[in-house]
């Protein structure tokens, strides 16, 4: 008897009884009022056309004002679009052109296989290309490299213009250091600024480090400057203190991703004598740069003999590291502030060897007690984190408040296509709804990376796991196994010392 086949006819066709969920994407590159009625005739083309058409349904209009098409990570709209897309809350997405969705070739086709991948198309009105109906990426290619080409050219002109100008001498830049401000494009002396600048020189000819100029600043000069370490170094290096100015120290590479980078040697620089008025004498911040490439070069000849101890050590009182004092045959560290002629620290001082017999007796103590150290934590850590998430409920309502504002936004946009609401007062409104949706967002990504619960569980875990493949006790100092445990160890005033081994645990070890 042969085989029999039953052909079933299909009784339902997708494109006539099916509404397709459609989305649309728009992209100004600047910030200019043209482009942002160009941004706004975008929006209201697209409301327009889906709106007329009835076998589509509006899902969203997914719109980045003033951002650059030539890398994805800027555009929070468009990365918005493809999680919808993977979420299936798309079928189909309307693009102007290949211009405005990217001007990178490579994650032009990227995102396009990403939405292939999740069952959506990409419409390019004015290329005429449909990804539904695409049976080679050729032509997208060729397209979205034609744009790529175009940004290039575009940043090459610009980078030609700014290097004319600055070997002219007409470059204008707009960046104030501190000590001075801006007038009529010329830097003025702040006196009351100028003379910080002034001490942070003095101190530092005077043999004093960045770190204790930083300590001096912040005790001394608190009114309202925010004293960093990178804030010392940058008016100790600037030779707009001694009047002169070096232009393109930084430049930007004429490949993709354009991004601006240090200029070392790659691209000629410029120095302009007597720009500016000066606050440091030449002579000051020369032998300030020498005493600056003096000590690089001991640091780095120092670094080169780096003991296995060095940065692993810190003083609890002050939180300086330790530093070996000496190198003899009695190897003794002490706290980096001690010597210093402010903030003087009394920490004490200690062998390599005491370091090192500490370590010994912390990890046997350890594994001794692995069970009531280790095991009972962990299962107390993973009750309580159970136990505060069913109270907390800060992500459902910042999800409710995001899903509120995007209907706001979309109401307010149908009111503008519509005619209901001119431009200003939609402009106005739907600024206002970004900020907050932009708000919100940043707050949600907070709230999910604390989570330090769980990044503390799974150490300890790490830590049980090390300590189960390890000896049951040594007898003498292993590197190894201090690299793996350990993060830091603390001295107290006391003379003790702490480890501060992974999952955050504190282990202390008497003199």
């Amino acid at each position: 008897m042969g085989k029999q086949v039953q052909v079933i006819k299909a009784t339902k066709y997708l494109d006539e009884e099916d509404i397709i969920r459609v989305a649309a994407y728009c992209r100004v590159s600047t910030d200019s009022e043209d482009q942002i009625n160009s941004f706004l005739a975008q929006m209201q083309y697209y409301n327009d056309y889906i709106r007329e058409n009835d076998k589509m349904k509006l899902v969203d209009i997914y719109a980045d004002e003033g951002i650059t098409g030539t890398e994805m990570r800027k555009r929070d709209e468009f990365k918005r679009m493809l999680k919808d897309a993977k979420d299936g809350k798309i079928d189909r997405i309307l693009v102007k052109s290949v211009f405005r969705f990217a001007r990178n070739s490579l994650e032009c086709i990227e995102s396009v296989r990403t939405l292939k991948d999740s069952g959506v198309s990409v419409y390019f009105e004015n290329d005429n290309i449909d990804t539904d109906k695409m049976n080679s990426e050729m032509m997208l290619y060729i397209k979205s490299a034609f744009a790529q080409s175009e940004s290039l050219s575009h940043s090459r002109r610009m980078v030609t213009s700014v290097r004319m100008r600055m070997e002219s001498g007409t470059y204008f830049s707009g960046s104030v250091p501190y000590g001075y401000k801006m007038v009529d494009r010329e830097l003025v002396i702040v006196p009351k600024d100028a003379k910080k600048v002034k001490t942070i020189y003095r101190l530092y000819l005077s043999g004093l480090g960045m770190s204790a100029i930083l300590k001096h600043m912040k005790r001394n000069e608190t009114d309202g400057v925010a004293w960093t370490m990178g804030r010392i170094s940058y008016i100790l290096s600037n030779e707009r203190y001694m009047g002169d100015f070096i232009l393109h120290k930084t430049f930007t590479p004429n490949v993709f991703p354009l991004r601006n980078r240090p200029n070392r040697g790659e691209d000629a620089m410029y120095y302009c004598e007597n720009a500016n008025v000066p606050i440091i004498s030449k002579e000051d911040f020369k032998t300030v740069q020498k005493i600056k490439e003096d000590r690089m070069k001991k640091f780095q000849r120092e670094g080169n003999k780096k003991h296995f101890f060095t940065g692993k050590i810190r003083c609890r009182k002050c939180g300086w590291v330790y530093r070996l004092l000496s190198c003899s045959e009695t190897e003794l560290w002490g706290c980096s502030r001690s010597g210093l002629t402010i903030d003087v620290c009394h920490a004490p001082k200690f062998k390599t060897e005491t370091f090192e017999n500490a370590f010994v007796r912390m990890f046997n103590s350890l594994q001794e007690n692995r069970k009531a150290v280790l095991e009972d934590t962990i299962n107390l850590l993973q009750s309580l984190k159970v136990k505060c998430n069913l109270g907390n409920t800060a992500i459902s309502e910042i999800d409710n408040d995001l899903s509120t504002l995007v209907t706001q936004n979309k109401a307010y946009a149908d009111m503008f296509a519509s005619g209901i609401v001119d431009q200003v007062t939609y402009s106005e409104k739907s600024d206002r709804i970004k900020r907050k949706i932009a708000e919100l967002r940043s707050r949600r990504l907070k709230i999910l990376n604390s989570d330090e619960n769980e990044k503390c569980i799974e150490e300890l875990r790490e830590l049980k796991r090390i300590l189960l493949n390890s000896p049951q006790a040594i007898t003498e100092f292993d590197r190894e196994l201090f690299n793996e445990i350990v993060d830091v160890m603390f001295i107290e005033q006391d003379g003790s010392i702490v480890f501060k081994v992974k999952g955050e645990l504190e282990l202390k070890v008497g003199r």
